[in-house]
Order: C-alpha cells, then sequence, then structure tokens
C-alpha cells in the first residue's frame, strides 16, 4: 500500500533542485540576507509595502527557526493539516446542528454533505499531487470559511443567495450601523486572517508538498467511484419519484417544506466550499430576473386617472401588510374562540372580509397573483407589466417595501422582481424563511421613519413572515401564551402528528404577535391625522392536521390552504373624506372575494383607477363584477376543488 497519503506529502521533493542540491547553511545564510535587505528598502511596492514588510518580517521569524527542509516540510504538513480543518468546520458545524435537531432523516442528511466534502477534497488532492496547485482552491475558502461558520451559529443554516441579496443592497454607512462597535476588531481580525494564510501558502508553497504513491491513486479512484454511485442513485430515485407521483392522493402538490430537500444536488449545494458555486449561480440568476423585469416595468403604463374629486390636497397614506401562511379560523378577528388578536378586535375603523382566498397556496404564485394585473388564464405566467407598486409610483406616490422575508432565492425572486419597482427596498432579515431571522416587529421602526418623512403621497409595503413554519421563530418569547408550543430547536414534523398540540399553540402565538405589529403599524397612522388606509392579506393558508388531511403545511389540495384573513383599516380622516364609502366596503364582509381583487381594491382607497381592466373589481366599488375565484392547480375554488381537498372534515378547533 506503501506510505500513508499525509506522510507521502510531506515526504515530497522540492521545487528547485539546485536549492535541493546547495548547503542549507549557505541556502539559509543567503535567503535571510536577501530578505533582510528587502525589509530595509521596503520591496518597491509602493503603498503596499507595510504589508511586504509583514510578510518579510513573518519569514524572516521562520528562517531564523533554521528549521532543515525535512523539518520544513513537516511544518508545512501542519499547517496544510489547519488549512484543511479550517474550511473543514462549517459543514462539520452544519453537520452538528442537523443531528441535534429534529429531522425525518437526521443520519443521512447530517453525513451526506460531509462525505461529499471529503470525497471532493481527496479528489482535489489527489488529482493536482502537487499541494500548491490546490492552494488555489483551498486558500480562498479557508479565507471565507470564518464568515461561513459565524453565518451559521447565527441562523443554524448555511449562506446562499438571499443573504447575498441582503449584502448586495446594504451600502456602507448601513453595515457600520450594524456592525457598530464591531467594525475595527472585524478589519483587524479579517488583516490577520489574511496575513496567516498567506504565510500558510508560502510555506506550503515552498515545501512542494508531494502526494505520491498507491495511496493516492486508491483514494483519488475511490472518490471518483462513490461520487458517479451517488450521482446515478440521485438520478434514479428522481425517475421513481417521477412515476409514482401522480398515485398521490387528494391532488397533492409536490411543494416541499422541508429545510433540508433530499438529493445529491441539495446536499453538494450545503456542503461548504463546494456548494458555493452553485449558491453564487442562484443569486446571478436573480439578479438577472430583477434586471429583466425592472426594464419591463419602466416601459408599462398603467394610464393612471383620478376619480373625480378624490385626488385629495391632504397628506395621502396607503399601507400594504402581506401576511404569510394565514388562517382567519385562527384570529379571533374572524371568529377563533381564541383571543389572538385582542388588539386588532377592538380597533376602531377594521372592515374584515370573512370569505377571502388566496389565488394559490404557495408564496411565490400567491404574491405575485395578488400584486399584478394579470388575467386568471396567465396565473402561473411570469409578470408581463408593472405590479401596483409602478401604478402607485404613477399616480405620484412615493413608494416603499420593507421586508423580513429573504431578497433572493428560488421562493423568492419571484416576489422581490416586484419589490424592485419601489423607489427604495428595505430586507431586513440576514436568512430565508427557513431560519430564525428578524421578527416583523423589525419593520416597525422603518414604518415610523418613513411616516416621519412628512411627504404627500406614500405607498409602503410590509412584507412580512407572519405564522410561516417554524411558527416559533415568528415572535418572542414574552409572546409564547399558548402551551405546550414549539421551541426555536424543533424542526416540525409536518407528516406526523405527534406535535400536532405544539405546533397549533405555535401557530396562534405567532397569530398573537402579527396582532401586536399590525396593531402598531395602525396606530402610527392613526397618529400623522392624515387620509390613511391599512390593507392586509395573507398570501396564502396552511394546514394542521385538518380533517382527512394527513399533514400539516400548504401547497397542496386543502381548502384552508386557499383561505386567508384579509381586512382594511380606515382612518378617521379617510372616512370624512369618503362618506359613504365604508358602508360599501362593509356589505363585503360575508361576500366570497379573492386576494386577487388586492390591487384594484388599493387604488381605489386611493381615488385612481387604470386604464385596463382587472379581473376583479375594486371591493369598494358599489356593484362587483362577480369573477370567479381562480386557484392555481385546481380551476375555481368554489365548484372544482370541492371532493378533492383532504379537509373536506370538519377543521379541528
Amino acid at each position: 500500500m506503501g506510505h500513508h497519503w499525509f506522510v507521502g506529502l510531506a515526504g515530497g521533493c522540492s521545487e528547485r533542485a539546485e536549492e535541493e542540491q546547495r548547503s542549507f547553511g549557505d541556502h539559509l545564510s543567503w535567503h535571510r540576507s536577501r530578505q533582510r535587505k528587502l525589509f530595509e528598502s521596503g520591496g518597491g511596492f509602493g503603498p503596499l509595502f507595510s504589508f511586504q514588510r509583514l510578510f518579510i518580517a513573518m519569514d524572516l521569524v521562520h528562517n531564523d527557526l533554521r528549521l532543515p527542509p525535512r523539518a520544513t516540510r513537516a511544518v508545512a504538513a501542519v499547517l496544510l493539516g489547519a488549512l484543511l480543518l479550517l474550511l473543514s468546520i462549517p459543514v462539520l458545524l452544519d453537520s452538528w446542528f442537523v443531528l441535534t435537531g429534529r429531522h425525518e432523516e437526521p443520519l443521512r442528511m447530517a453525513l451526506m454533505p460531509l462525505l461529499l466534502h471529503g470525497l471532493l477534497l481527496a479528489l482535489l488532492l489527489g488529482l493536482c499531487g502537487r499541494v500548491r496547485r490546490a492552494l488555489w482552491v483551498l486558500v480562498p475558502a479557508a479565507a471565507l470559511a470564518p464568515f461561513e461558520f459565524f453565518y451559521l451559529l447565527q441562523y443554524r443554516l448555511p449562506s446562499g443567495p438571499h443573504v447575498y441579496g441582503v449584502i448586495a443592497d446594504t451600502d456602507g454607512a448601513e453595515a457600520s450601523s450594524w456592525l457598530g462597535p464591531w467594525v475595527v476588531p472585524l478589519v483587524v481580525g479579517l488583516v490577520l486572517l489574511l496575513a496567516a494564510l498567506a504565510w500558510t501558502a508560502r510555506q506550503i508553497h515552498r515545501a512542494d508538498l508531494y502526494w505520491r504513491g498507491r495511496s493516492r491513486l486508491l483514494l483519488t479512484g475511490g472518490s471518483m467511484m462513490l461520487l458517479l454511485l451517488f450521482a446515478v442513485l440521485d438520478m434514479a430515485s428522481d425517475r421513481v419519484d417521477t412515476a409514482i407521483r401522480p398515485a398521490l392522493p387528494n391532488g397533492y402538490l409536490q411543494h416541499s417544506l422541508s429545510t433540508f430537500n433530499p438529493g445529491l444536488v441539495p446536499d453538494l449545494q450545503r456542503s461548504f466550499p463546494w456548494g458555493l458555486p452553485m449558491r453564487w449561480q442562484h443569486f446571478r440568476e436573480h439578479q438577472q430576473a430583477l434586471a429583466a423585469h425592472r426594464e419591463a416595468a419602466a416601459r408599462h403604463d398603467f394610464g393612471v386617472r383620478w376619480r373625480s374629486g378624490q385626488e385629495s390636497s391632504q397628506r395621502q397614506l396607503v399601507v400594504l401588510v402581506i401576511g404569510e401562511t394565514g388562517r382567519p379560523d385562527r384570529w379571533h378577528l374572524f371568529g377563533a374562540a381564541r383571543a389572538t388578536t385582542p388588539k386588532l378586535s377592538a380597533r376602531a375603523g377594521i372592515v374584515t372580509f370573512n370569505d377571502a382566498v388566496s389565488g394559490a397556496s404557495a408564496t411565490r404564485e400567491a404574491v405575485p397573483l395578488m400584486l399584478t394585473r394579470r388575467p386568471p388564464e396567465q396565473m402561473l405566467s411570469p409578470p408581463s407589466e408593472a405590479s401596483v407598486v409602478s401604478a402607485f409610483k404613477q399616480a405620484g406616490f412615493k413608494t416603499y417595501w420593507l421586508s423580513t422575508q429573504g431578497a433572493a432565492g428560488a421562493h423568492e425572486t419571484p416576489i422581490s422582481v416586484l419589490a424592485r419597482e419601489a423607489d427604495e427596498q428595505h430586507f431586513v432579515n440576514g436568512v430565508d424563511y427557513r431560519g430564525a431571522g428578524a421578527l416583523d416587529g423589525d419593520l416597525l421602526p422603518l414604518l415610523q421613519k418613513i411616516l416621519a418623512k412628512g411627504e404627500d403621497k406614500q405607498f409602503i409595503v410590509l412584507h412580512t413572515l407572519g405564522s410561516h413554519m417554524n411558527y416559533a421563530h415568528r415572535y418572542p418569547l414574552s409572546f409564547e401564551l399558548f402551551k405546550p408550543a414549539l421551541s426555536h430547536q424543533d424542526n416540525p414534523d409536518i407528516w406526523r402528528p405527534v406535535q400536532v398540540e405544539e405546533m397549533r399553540n405555535a401557530y396562534d402565538n405567532s397569530v398573537l404577535y402579527t396582532d401586536h405589529v399590525l396593531d402598531a403599524a395602525i396606530e402610527m397612522l392613526a397618529r400623522t391625522g392624515g387620509h390613511a388606509s391599512l390593507m392586509y392579506a395573507a398570501d396564502h393558508g396552511e394546514a394542521l392536521h385538518d380533517g382527512n388531511c394527513k399533514r400539516a403545511g400548504h401547497g397542496f389540495a386543502a381548502a384552508v390552504n386557499y383561505r386567508v384573513p384579509m381586512f382594511l383599516w380606515l382612518s378617521e380622516r379617510w372616512q370624512r373624506d369618503r362618506p359613504g364609502s365604508k358602508d360599501l366596503l362593509e356589505r363585503r364582509r360575508h361576500e366570497p372575494v379573492s386576494a386577487m381583487a388586492v390591487f384594484p381594491t388599493l387604488t381605489g382607497l386611493a381615488g385612481f383607477d387604470i386604464a385596463a381592466p382587472h379581473a376583479h373589481t375594486d371591493l369598494g366599488l358599489a356593484t362587483g363584477s362577480g369573477a370567479r375565484r381562480l386557484v392555481t392547480h385546481f380551476g375555481d375554488f368554489d365548484k372544482d376543488l370541492a371532493g378533492k381537498q383532504c379537509d373536506s372534515q370538519p377543521l379541528v378547533p
């Protein structure tokens, strides 16, 4: 078998044969003399001379240790081991979080990214032979490892397009404000890290470690064979899954709600640093989608026309709050027995729509349907025109988008392309919906700051995380009124009812916190004394093991996945300026309505219409269009979903 591969690395030959033949004493004397001259002269690097002096000083200290060539290789081998350990820490930490969490297949989910990391590392070193060739991959990865490590500590999830989007949208002032007193220590630490990595790479390069012997051939070949086997098994698994999918009962859709999706590609994407290129590619696709939609939105003209006598000279404030995973039957405001919305239930000026349904049961489809004017037959097509945000811009409103949702990603990009239409966007969350990041209450200071600007016309969108699973991530502990409830460490099992009581209690706690956030936002608007309105609509609903539904979550055939809480709040000034309008809205309280009516209702609240008709009409008009309540994948909610939904039995309280 030959020597162990690491011993083979430590016993490699030198890059320069003449340096091997030179006596160690003469060579050391020559090299040290040359380095001291460079140190004294500054090296001719202009403004960078101080960095070169630092590296030369470190090299002189190393040379003064008088290490012979064999000892130099041994030190280089130890440094290589430290380098490999540094870039392995993130995947080790990620695997630990998976093992200690509650997951359906914790062992496989923890070991696969770790195994892929080891195989790819062995393959890289084996193919390169000389370690110095692999330094082009190892050193940059090691430089990024501390950032991935701290992100994992903070959010218990690997980085991805969501955090890259937040970083891309953060300027120097915001970063300094967020980091506070840690700016200087972090900069110093970064400089020291880069200097240490540069010195380590130099020592490994000079020692010219070389992996030779049969161990290299065996490990390289074995790694390639295992990776190929994993790829074949993954493709076979996909074919089996496709074959059995039509047989699933009740029209279940395969929307993955798990934090960790199975498969070779997702496992590889989780593995640091090998998944970084895929994560970056997803972010680039997000950026390209933003640019394409921004260009299309800039060309679109809605043909805004003000209604007679409704272009107010008073200050106008229109706020849209997009909720997440809302169930009206869990809101006391809509008739639930539990006091989950004590503040909103006591708030004057609210008009509820008790029979509202969303156009889709997944966020990436539901929100664009809510905010754009696409016809029903194009419900699942990409938006061909701008959203209601641009309509308000063309009506003279300053527009804002505040969000606790992710800025980029497979589920986020269809919404964030619409957010980019706003004059200002603020994504405050460093993690997407899968982790415990910012709370919806973190948007309130931003809202207060925007209202304090005193602009004549403001349209503000708050895109919240509401009650998205894990529900315990959506509220502070002070709002844990209903117990026992899920904890932050739990990974809820949506398929088995073992945690159903904890899930329902945690869900109701998230509604209690949403009540607090919405009431605080309304109070801010009320204090302005202006012509103000707030509309709330959740993107979709949520199943909690209702009826025959043998799971929780959303994205499948259940009526509770489409029924959503939707209401309006109207200021006293708005009601005085529009006598009788609130009564017209009140008439819709028990009528069947669709969340796709949000677009025309918002423009109606502001007092203007657009030239092209909408499939649904303003809920504040005396007569409605009677449009069918179409939903994605099934058709007419009131007709085509009947008999297919798993929650046809009475809902569980």
